[in-house]
């Protein structure tokens, strides 16, 4: 395998990559706007499609690792951005609102916890389930962007926390809350810029 082979497959995946985020985008972007209402997405779909395209370059990587003509040197920014990439899919364990703010949030909070019958008590920065004994760890809502997040302490708790974010996004299909579409509107601008420098790469690149 040589490095010619090695820079086509790289040309074809940087405009995948960039496609596979655009996608990302556009969907929470288009889905804020279209509904017009607040709702939570798992952020562990964001690391899925870095995941989709790493797989792949790991794998390129260390095949020409294998060739005496590749120097083992190209093999340590894959390897850091592995490494960074495992320790995100450890600390990316929550859920992200969008539309949101902090009164609609908060509310919808409530309301699941309440629709649950999961007893709670605040302390500080983090919403101590009593009767399962786990941490919900609210992170503070970005009033300009309209974002905020939610995520359990203990792992072995992730099924409570999501049958609590669909709660809350039942609760807001139902209820009439407050919005906050900057961050749905900023996501369609992004997915719109990257799906064009995408489509702008395959061109460039031979690859259409």
């Amino acid at each position: 395998m040589n490095l010619d082979f090695y820079e086509m497959i790289n040309s074809m995946v940087s405009p995948i990559l960039f496609g596979l985020m655009a996608i990302f985008l556009l969907s929470i972007g288009l889905r804020g706007i279209l509904i017009r209402r607040p709702f939570l997405v798992s952020n562990r779909w964001f690391l899925s499609i870095i995941f989709v395209i790493a797989i792949p370059m790991f794998l390129l990587n260390f095949s020409l690792l294998l060739s005496s003509s590749f120097n083992a040197i190209y093999w340590v920014l894959p390897l850091l951005f592995g490494v960074l990439l495992l320790v995100a899919w450890f600390q990316f364990r929550g859920y992200t609102a969008y539309a949101v703010t902090d009164t609609s949030f908060r509310e919808a909070l409530r309301a699941a916890l309440q629709k649950l019958q999961l007893p709670y008590e605040e302390r500080h920065s983090v919403i101590w389930l009593t009767s399962v004994k786990a941490a919900l760890q609210v992170s503070s809502v970005q009033s300009r962007m309209g974002t905020g997040g939610i995520k359990v302490k203990q792992r072995t708790h992730q099924p409570v926390l999501r049958e609590i974010v669909n709660a809350m996004n039942e609760y807001f299909r139902i209820s009439s809350v407050p919005t906050k579409m900057l961050s749905c509107v900023f996501s369609l601008i992004m997915g719109a810029i990257m799906v064009i420098v995408a489509i702008g790469m395959s061109f460039f690149r031979g690859i259409f």
